[in-house]
């Protein structure tokens, strides 16, 4: 369960929240006037997230470019013209 503490509580005491985000990997989110303002989170544990959001998103494009090529390959390929007059006719021109 992520931690929340008013901005104020980094003014007084920085190096207290830093250890604590360094030690327990959590987020640390820090509010102004009862809004998140920021999120303190540990840095190695930032890049982890980060790093397995990019890996998911490079598998993401490679099964669409998979699921692309299968398409091709079975016939499903339409022109721009194709779609262009296929989306006019479902939804009018008004639409674009």
């Amino acid at each position: 369960m992520p931690t929340i503490k008013p901005v104020t509580e980094l003014q007084r005491n920085a190096a207290a929240l830093i250890r604590e985000a360094m030690q327990t990997k959590e987020p640390i989110y820090l509010t102004k006037n009862g809004s998140s303002a920021v999120v303190l989170l540990d840095a190695e544990e930032y890049d982890r997230q980060v790093s397995a959001y990019h890996e998911l998103w490079k598998e993401r494009v490679r099964l669409l470019y998979e699921l692309g090529e299968a398409q091709q390959k079975a016939g499903m390929v339409y022109t721009l013209e194709e779609v262009d007059a296929a989306l006019r006719e479902k939804w009018g021109d008004d639409a674009f």
